[in-house]
């Protein structure tokens, strides 16, 4: 899992909000630039600052708002009754105080941006990098172990049950005890406290994905421009995806960035290339 560095000079040129949520949750983000408004809808195990990149590469085109999503930054907390409507309301609530219009969402960002726009004709247009949208459900017997690890405060057992789940990795087909200890030589120190601190809202977002698997179809009500962007060294899987959502959603386009991979909006990767795609495609009638 990529570690992104940002320099403290590059997060000071971001002036931080807060926007009050249907549910009473303040709802953080940093904003940036001037034009257009543009809501970046970050990942799982993510938050605002490892966007900072791309939203200052996209600053000269437009206003960027980096939000945290509930549970994490500068947000409230998930809460007890969290449900995907709830981070919905989140993207709302930041449109109602910023007047932006324009959405791009990154893998669970992604799922909660198409649920944006299929409940709101008003945004007019998305960008989505492979959005956390399955074709059928998952098998979950990952979450159960996830769950129970968690209540035993074992996070490195948690956190290795959620990769192997999620399959697409050659450490699904390895021994959990095996799997366990690649996962801890290769993230620490501060990657690891920070994924750490998101591992209970990851469980509980990913349980969202499981509860709209299948339901893809229900985006041929969407009726914003949709860009559906994906990384060409991404597994055959995410491609199926995507391809599913193009043939669905009536008016969208389907991109791939052949140098990249899951993570290629975060800020290990060079950002231009990206931020040119989304310039064109939201500036552009």
């Amino acid at each position: 899992m990529p570690n992104s560095k940002v320099s403290s000079n590059e997060v000071s040129l971001f002036i931080q909000s807060k926007a009050l949520s249907g549910d009473g949750t303040q709802i953080g983000y940093q904003s940036i630039g001037n034009g257009p408004g543009i809501i970046i809808v970050h990942g799982a195990l993510r938050d605002s600052g490892d966007y900072t990149r791309l939203a200052k590469a996209l600053s000269h085109s437009f206003t960027v708002h980096l939000m945290d999503r509930r549970g994490r930054g500068i947000s409230g907390p998930q809460g007890p009754d969290y449900a995907i409507n709830k981070e919905c309301e989140d993207v709302q609530a930041i449109r109602k105080a910023t007047g932006a219009n324009y959405l791009f969402g990154h893998s669970f960002g992604g799922l909660v941006s198409l649920e944006a726009a299929r409940k709101d004709s008003s945004i007019t247009k998305l960008a989505v990098y492979e959005p956390g949208v399955l074709l059928h459900p998952m098998d979950d017997i990952w979450m159960s172990n996830y769950e129970k690890a968690m209540q035993r405060n074992d996070f490195r057992g948690a956190f290795a049950h959620f990769v192997r789940g999620m399959g697409n990795t050659p450490l699904s087909g390895l021994p959990f005890w095996y799997s366990r200890f690649i996962l801890r030589m290769m993230i620490r120190g501060k990657q690891w406290h920070k994924i750490t601190r998101l591992l209970a809202q990851n469980l509980n977002e990913h349980r969202e994905v499981q509860s709209h698997a299948s339901s893809y179809p229900n985006y041929e009500k969407i009726v914003s421009d949709v860009l559906l962007l994906s990384g060409g060294k991404s597994p055959k899987s995410t491609k199926e995806i995507l391809e599913e959502l193009n043939h669905t959603i009536a008016d969208s386009t389907l991109e791939t960035f052949p140098q990249l991979d899951h993570f290629g909006p975060e800020n290990e990767n060079e950002p231009n290339a990206m931020a040119q795609v989304l310039k064109n495609f939201f500036l552009n009638s």
